[in-house]
């Protein structure tokens, strides 16, 4: 959660025996973790010289997000052809937690995850959800740290489209939303950088 809430930056060495304490962990657990941690790429271990925030340059972020694209179109559509509609209140009060949320960089990113996590569990792909999310949580951290959100009105879009039960029209504002975002986000890396 460090590392994606940002307090852990990105290239910023993990001292494994500070992090045991101040986790009030042992180090058998901790180390156990940052391999989890490594297998979801957040973070780099050399097994001589130790651990390390994994940082992504502008190209990683730029193959990240067309991954996202692509997965993400898809299991877009697919969930919201799925959606149940006993679902539908739970997805629409969501959707209207995450507008709410969107000026909010850090809530606005914990309440976009917590509405994609639950509308793709509709597409009927783990592996393809799980993949997205992973992919997501390795690039929501550089929003926070550069402060960059999504636009709201893409979102609008979405929304009419979910409750349309329209996948293609939800796949379609999505894309855009997310082009939105990696544009935002390489914009700020730059400004960053200079």
């Amino acid at each position: 959660q460090a590392i994606r809430d940002g307090v852990l930056a990105p290239g910023q060495r993990l001292a494994q025996a500070d992090l045991a304490d101040q986790l009030g962990v042992s180090r058998i657990p901790l180390r156990d973790a940052l391999r989890r941690l490594e297998a979801e790429a957040l973070v780099l271990i050399d097994g001589r010289r130790g651990a390390w925030v994994e940082e992504l340059s502008p190209a990683d972020l730029e193959e990240i997000y067309e991954m996202r694209i692509m997965l993400e179109e898809r299991c877009m559509r697919r969930a919201v052809e799925n959606l149940p509609e006993e679902a539908m209140a739970e997805i629409s009060e969501l959707l209207n937690r995450m507008q709410q949320a969107a000026e909010s960089t850090s809530d606005g990113f914990a309440t976009r995850r917590e509405f994609y996590a639950e509308l793709y569990k509709y597409a009927e792909a783990p592996r393809m959800r799980r993949i997205i999310m992973q992919l997501r949580g390795n690039v929501d951290r550089y929003h926070l740290l550069t402060d960059t959100s999504h636009t709201g009105h893409t979102h609008d879009q979405l929304y009419e489209s979910i409750m349309a039960r329209d996948g293609a029209g939800a796949a379609a504002a999505l894309g855009r939303i997310l082009e939105q975002s990696r544009d935002k986000l390489l914009k700020a890396l730059e400004q960053t950088a200079d």
